[in-house]
């Protein structure tokens, strides 16, 4: 079902991890389909009070079906705009294989 939703064109750049001298590898891109969705939130500290002068904040929620696993190290492209990965939750729907990706 969800799969009827993804009609949003995004890459997602791949991370190959590091070479022995520590500098990263080339990445890989794979553009695929997801669902994105475009959410405001407030954005506050640990004591209660704003942290940015702006209240809200724009964040993006992203629905994918990979073949290769999604890690932190990866970024999402949409558009001309790199995101990186805030959260990444399975999919509940063992029917389907997803992720749901939170980007900042």
């Amino acid at each position: 079902m969800l799969r009827a939703y993804m009609q949003d064109t995004i890459s997602v750049i791949y991370s190959n991890g590091n070479d022995t001298r520590g500098e990263p590898l080339a990445t890989t891109t794979v553009v695929m389909k997801g669902y994105v969705i475009w959410d405001t939130h407030l954005i506050r500290g640990i004591p209660g009070e704003k942290v940015i002068s702006s209240p809200m904040i724009a964040r993006g929620k992203v629905y994918v079906m990979p073949e290769r696993r999604i890690t932190h190290a990866d970024i999402i492209k949409i558009g001309t705009v790199e995101y990186a990965i805030l959260d990444i939750t399975r999919g509940k729907d063992f029917s389907e294989n997803h992720q749901e990706l939170h980007l900042a």
